[in-house]
């Protein structure tokens, strides 16, 4: 008989900045964690210790296993809770990550990662990845789809390589990418994982699968954004077990009793069926489809190619700047100011050519070669491609 696996994934939006209500609401994520409903549960954006270590107190009972993965200044936010036994764990921090003169956009300052827990199911050996990859600030202009691409690669190659000996591998996280774009294509595509909103048997027909931005949700703040589906359970069984999504749903809406939602996203929670092969009956695991991620990842090779370029002209700018700001250190020597005057324009002069050396000669360079490995990975993969000459 085939064994089941329930599965949620949940922002939950832990900014106390713009969250005033942030105890309340994680005392509501716990009371619902404790229902029962879920097996393995994916959370983000827990980057208060005392809020982690207040879920861990409040659904022992229910989810006795529990992983949280540090990373970054103030954390990545990720952990993970089960009913079943966590036998190891392992975490990667994407390459690029945003930037840290950017403290409005604190991807950088979180350090986006993907963390795995192998979690030891009656049915099976599960590699649970859970991962929150880099925000999409504006979706008209995104400067910065190199580095969203970038870690999209990273945690499908992460995956390809930790999950062949596993027998279920699942990736339940907000990925902030839609359906559409690249950049889940390319985690589709390379992995071979399918879309549990997609494959599903059974699903609520008035339930849209959206995740964020809903009109309905009292968090929702960007009206000039159209409700997004960003949070995903994806899921990849093997020739040792199969595996198939039997129901699949957004949950966790508003907060019985009160006049706010959980989050700011909707939860996600996919009910898998698990079934072990014997012998050599087991179907073969779902491969990547080899003439869509070749194509997907030469649209991204081109668009690393353009973060490189402009990457050189980023460097010319903070070398002009360091440049001008030593001729007028030299120039203010000599002009009849006062020496007050003077100390404070030359304090000045020397924060810009500290700035500009460590942007121009450090965090550019490092962009750079952060493109240059995923570019090189990826043409590793298209070169070795069956499919590349036609």
């Amino acid at each position: 008989m085939p064994e089941t696996l329930r599965v949620l994934t949940l922002n939950c939006w832990g900014i106390p900045v713009f969250s005033s209500d942030i105890p309340a609401r994680f005392q509501a994520i716990g009371e619902e964690l404790c229902t029962g409903r879920y097996d393995v549960v994916s959370l983000q954006e827990v980057w208060s210790q005392d809020v982690y270590e207040q879920l861990v107190s409040q659904v022992h009972d229910v989810l006795p296993y529990h992983h949280y993965f540090y990373s970054g200044w103030h954390g990545s936010g990720l952990c993970v809770f089960s009913r079943y036994p966590i036998i190891g764990s392992y975490q990667h921090r994407f390459t690029l990550n945003g930037f840290p003169h950017k403290p409005h956009h604190p991807d950088w300052y979180g350090g986006k990662m993907v963390g795995l827990c192998q979690v030891r199911h009656p049915g099976a050996e599960i590699n649970l990845y859970v991962t929150h990859t880099h925000t999409e600030y504006n979706h008209e202009h995104d400067k910065d789809k190199a580095h969203r691409v970038s870690q999209a690669f990273e945690l499908s190659q992460f995956i390809r390589h930790t999950g062949q000996s596993a027998d279920v591998n699942i990736l339940a996280g907000d990925l902030n990418n839609q359906p559409f774009e690249l950049g889940l294509k390319i985690i589709q595509s390379n992995t071979g994982m399918e879309d549990a909103w997609l494959t599903t048997e059974h699903k609520n027909a008035e339930d849209s699968g959206l995740t964020w931005n809903l009109d309905d949700n009292n968090y929702t703040c960007y009206p000039d954004y159209p409700p997004c589906r960003y949070d995903y359970v994806l899921y990849k069984g093997s020739a040792r077990c199969r595996v198939k999504c039997v129901h699949c749903e957004t949950t966790m809406h508003k907060v019985p009793g009160k006049p706010f939602n959980y989050s700011d996203h909707e939860g996600v929670v996919a009910h898998l069926e698990l079934e072990k092969a014997s012998g050599q009956t087991g179907e073969a695991p779902i491969s990547p489809h080899l003439s869509a991620r070749d194509a997907s990842l030469r649209h991204a090779v081109l668009i690393l190619e353009e973060k490189i370029a402009s990457a050189a002209s980023s460097r010319l700018f903070y070398t002009a700047v360091l440049l001008i700001c030593l001729l007028l250190m030299f120039l203010t020597s000599w002009l009849p100011l006062h020496h007050l005057v003077t100390s404070l324009m030359h304090l000045l002069f020397g924060l810009l050519i500290g700035w500009s050396f460590w942007m121009g000669a450090v965090v550019t360079e490092m962009e750079r070669r952060g493109c240059l490995a995923t570019k090189s990975g990826m043409e590793v993969l298209l070169n070795a491609s069956p499919k590349k000459n036609i």
